[in-house]
Order: C-alpha cells, then sequence, then structure tokens
C-alpha cells in the first residue's frame, strides 16, 4: 500500500472522491511519503526525507532492509488503525 499509495491516505481517497480534499489533520497533503517523513502524527516510524533524484533507491533500501520494513508495517496498522485520527473530516 505505501510504495503503490493505495490505502486509507488522503491523497488516494479523495482521487476517487471518497473524501473532499487530500488533507492530513496537520494540514499538508496527506500522501504516503508525508506520514512517512513529516507528520507529526507518525513521527515515531518517521524515515529521513529522500532526496527527490534518490527516491526510487531510498524506497528499494526500505523495502529490502528487514527493520525498515517492520517499521513500515507498524506505520501502515498505524494508519489503518488511527485512521480517525490522521484524517482531517470537515463535514
Amino acid at each position: 500500500m505505501f510504495v503503490t499509495g493505495h490505502g486509507p491516505f488522503p491523497s488516494y481517497l479523495h482521487r476517487f472522491n471518497l473524501r473532499p480534499h487530500d488533507n492530513c489533520s496537520c494540514g499538508e497533503k496527506g500522501d504516503p511519503m508525508h506520514y512517512a517523513t513529516k507528520c507529526r502524527f507518525t513521527l515515531s516510524w518517521h524515515f529521513e526525507t529522500p532526496i527527490v533524484s534518490l527516491k526510487l533507491q531510498w524506497l528499494k533500501n526500505i523495502l529490502t532492509n528487514n527493520l525498515s520494513r517492520t517499521r513500515l508495517r507498524l506505520l501502515m496498522r498505524f494508519i489503518c488503525d488511527e485512521n480517525n485520527l490522521i484524517v482531517e473530516d470537515n463535514n
């Protein structure tokens, strides 16, 4: 889900008109990279922000490293379990 961007992310849900906007509760765009590197709600699982030109290599490194994959699984579990916390709802 993280690599493809499919899942409980506001950016994905907004694309299919399941959310009125693509913002996280912190006000920034709620895409996978936001939650993995910047969001204050997922601080415990943050990775270092990759250089744009090295993003693909950064993803490969995360997926081949056991500890990084575990952190990524924990991050995704948190996002799924606490979706009401991280997704801003203006309704």
